[in-house]
């Protein structure tokens, strides 16, 4: 093969993956100094440049690919000032709202199956289904906000940022507003769902009947989630940490680990009825469904706990005068 039939081929390649009116410039301006390298590499060696040094230095300027993308202008899809709110935005969406939501809506696919292979299968589409959806929807609107309205980044006011915490903790406000948005979700989840129902029925006849302890408990917690949640807003709207705040989220924890003991105390949350099951089956389901709905508590209460020692940390070391730094620097 020739050393111009390479050069021919090389540059043809790099041609593909340039904007059609810049190619012509460009692939002048890429000829010239490809062939100002190789008399240089020619004047060094002596002699002309064979096929196999030829390849090499072809090789070393480059594939056609990454040598075109040098050319064009670098377009980004989010401007690197709008990232930090962009996976802020992401991850309360994801964690906050999908999340729960496959929970306690999508994984109902899982019960009305008659197969459970199909119902797992019908379970992971929809999941994926809407994970893509989300990510889209929210890369698409920052996307946006950077192509026609990047400006506003550059719009601030010093005198209209928020105040600074009155404590030395670092308040992460987002925390705030994703526990308000979550705790608003699960009360209207709770109330539309647990409305003067005793059981849920299925395909088939299948009932999954609730015991009497879900009735009492209903008022209740739809108060307790009702009150954390606006406790984080205004918590969200007014980021300064108090020891009232932190004495409020000690009582509604402590309230709500009170209720997980009591259901903890129960021997039976629910019982099965109306399938086509043998006893055996029968037992298998109740045993799985119980021990479920007994991990669930168990967690629920740990995450709570969890909370309170948070909460009656930060009280301890406000009382003995203690101080973290404001903002850490990484």
């Amino acid at each position: 093969m020739t050393q111009t039939d390479l050069i021919d081929r090389y540059l043809n390649a790099v041609k593909l993956w340039l904007p059609r009116k810049q190619q012509k410039d460009i692939l002048a301006e890429l000829a010239e100094d490809l062939h100002s390298q190789i008399e240089e590499r020619e004047s060094a060696l002596g002699h002309p440049l064979e096929e196999a040094e030829l390849v090499d230095l072809l090789k070393r300027r480059g594939s056609p690919m990454r040598v075109a993308s040098g050319y064009i202008p670098e377009h980004r899809l989010i401007n690197p000032a709008m990232l930090p709110m962009y996976w802020m935005v992401l991850k309360i969406v994801l964690i906050w709202v999908l999340a729960p939501m496959f929970a306690l809506i999508f994984i109902a696919p899982l019960f009305n199956s008659q197969s459970p292979g199909k119902g797992l299968v019908a379970f992971f589409v929809t999941a994926f289904q809407s994970l893509f959806f989300v990510i889209g929807i929210v890369t698409t609107v920052f996307a946006l906000l950077d192509r026609y309205h990047s400006k506003w980044v550059d719009r601030w006011d010093p005198r209209k940022l928020p105040g600074a915490p009155r404590t030395h903790q670092q308040m992460q406000w987002y925390n705030d507003f994703s526990g308000f948005a979550f705790g608003v979700a699960a009360a209207v989840f709770w109330a539309l769902t647990m409305w003067h129902r005793s059981a849920f029925v299925f395909n088939g006849g299948f009932r999954i009947i609730l015991t009497p302890i879900w009735g009492q408990i209903y008022w209740l917690v739809i108060a307790l989630t009702l009150a954390r949640a606006f406790v984080d807003l205004y918590c969200f709207a007014r980021p300064a940490w108090s020891p009232a705040r932190a004495w409020v989220r000690l009582a509604l924890d402590a309230l709500k680990v009170a209720i997980a003991l009591v259901l903890l105390r129960v021997t039976s949350w629910v019982v099965i009825a109306g399938a086509d099951l043998s006893p055996a089956e029968t037992a298998k389901i109740l045993a799985w469904l119980n021990a479920t709905i007994q991990v669930t508590l168990i967690c629920a209460a740990v995450i709570m706990l969890f909370d309170w020692f948070r909460q009656g940390r930060l009280l301890w070391r406000a009382k003995k005068g203690r101080s973290t730094p404001i903002l850490t620097v990484s």
